[in-house]
């Protein structure tokens, strides 16, 4: 998310004067508190300046003495005591060359799914997906694809040349103007899986949805958000380990032969 651009005029340029630095110590416990006043000040100067609805979870001493980590969602932003200077990129201890930026967002990531992965798999969010199923079907993945995505469209027979198989299919709208309308119709067509696969596979669009059809498509936004789901196709394996992008059926086959499901 690239926050930084969307502050004010007076950050844009401090982002990119402090993409690598040198940490002579690490003055500031990374697990460690902030005062309070700080925190509160941090909020109140920087809060009204994220767009887009961003939303200050935590504050953090950071690495580095006089610099303090925000977190929004699973970005990292560092700012000083006053909150009057601000940068967005790769805070870097040079002589353990490690990432630390990355760092943090990975183990963000990775708690994130942590609490989010046994939603996914819930009656409940399922029942917003289009469900395939191929012979037996006991190997089961999700997989968020957008009805314009090409290579959406080539993983689809992927699963079609597949036996023995679930593939439950969350449809988001990000990639076109259309995206949302199509999506629509196809929750919307009275054999769901048919015109979802007519759609993809063969190119046949689906009827037009009655104006009464109510569509998950807000609801199926908001799972993909809280999973940090960009590119698509995403693929979610039963392990809770993923794929971003197209896998042919051979490597896709292989790949659930090493699934042990947890979910």
């Amino acid at each position: 998310m690239m926050f930084a651009s969307r502050l004010v005029a007076r950050f844009a340029g401090v982002a990119a004067a402090l993409v690598l630095v040198a940490l002579p110590a690490l003055a500031q416990n990374p697990a460690g508190t902030v005062a309070p006043a700080v925190a509160d000040n941090i909020r109140k100067v920087l809060g009204p300046k994220i767009n887009g609805g961003g939303k200050i979870d935590a504050i953090r001493p950071a690495p580095m003495a006089g610099l303090y980590e925000v977190q929004i969602g699973t970005d990292v932003l560092y700012v000083n005591e006053t909150a009057n200077f601000l940068f967005q990129g790769s805070l870097v201890d040079l002589e353990k060359g490690r990432d630390l930026t990355r760092e943090r967002k990975e183990a963000l990531v990775a708690e994130m799914e942590a609490k989010v992965m046994p939603a996914l798999w819930s009656g409940e969010s399922l029942n917003d997906a289009v469900k395939l199923v191929k012979g037996k079907g006991t190997r089961k993945v999700v997989v968020f694809e957008d009805p314009y995505c090409g290579y959406c469209k080539k993983l689809r027979q992927s699963f079609a040349e597949m036996d023995d198989i679930t593939v439950y299919t969350f449809m988001v709208a990000q990639l076109s103007q259309d995206s949302a309308p199509k999506a629509r119709d196809l929750w919307c067509s009275a054999d769901r899986i048919k015109a979802y696969d007519d759609w993809m596979i063969r190119s046949k669009a689906p009827a037009a949805a009655d104006k009464a059809c109510a569509d998950p498509t807000q609801r199926v936004a908001g799972l993909a958000k809280r999973l940090g789901v960009g590119p698509v196709p995403h693929v979610v394996f039963a392990d809770g380990s993923k794929n971003v992008g197209y896998m042919p059926s051979a490597d896709l086959g292989k790949k659930l032969g090493t699934v042990k499901a947890t979910f």
